[in-house]
């Protein structure tokens, strides 16, 4: 009986700190509209404590100044895969790109890393 309980509330708490799909789906169109908006500022407030320190606000304008010259403006994305990360497509006016992302319990982007 016990382990039926502990079980349960294991399964209870893994769902209550479980990202969704949905909280994805949200956290690219951020990322999205901020980057077309050129609003560094706004995705850097979506990163975790550790990637501000390691990928900090000029790095952020940096990269969406160099993409936006070579890319033009994101528009669409689709989830590819779930493999260490999620892993969109996303469509710009001259190419696509693979970006990939990943959320910690509190929704704050652990990993942002475009191949």
């Amino acid at each position: 009986m016990k382990k039926i309980i502990y079980f349960s509330l294991f399964f209870c708490f893994h769902i209550g700190v479980s990202q969704t799909d949905v909280d994805y789906e949200s956290t690219m169109k951020t990322i999205i509209d901020s980057y077309n908006a050129n609003d560094a500022q706004k995705i850097f407030d979506q990163f975790s404590g550790d990637l501000q320190t390691a990928f900090n606000l000029d790095k952020v304008k940096e990269f969406i100044t160099k993409n936006m010259d070579s890319q033009g403006k994101f528009s669409e994305f689709d989830l590819m895969d779930q493999d260490e990360g999620y892993r969109y497509l996303v469509q710009s006016d001259s190419d696509s790109v693979i970006l990939v992302i990943q959320l910690s319990a509190d929704l704050k982007l652990t990993k942002f890393l475009l191949e």
